[in-house]
């Protein structure tokens, strides 16, 4: 799957949060081979319990930089 621009910005931003708190682990599951493959694994800010459908404080301040 070929990523595009905007998926790009997602995983460099959520890779350098130090916020970044994924969806699953905030619902108390954990990670899992059920829930969350370690292969497919990628940290991307809509993941994020901060994402806000994109008003996450710190997404907007790095891509307005």
């Amino acid at each position: 799957m070929e990523l595009t621009c905007y998926d790009k910005i997602l995983i460099d931003v959520a890779e350098g949060c130090q916020a970044f708190e994924h969806i699953i682990t905030a619902m108390g599951y954990g990670y899992s081979l059920l829930n969350v493959s370690s292969e497919d694994f990628v940290r991307r800010c809509n993941d994020c319990v901060n994402w806000q459908e994109g008003d996450c404080e710190i997404f907007q301040s790095e891509i307005h930089s």
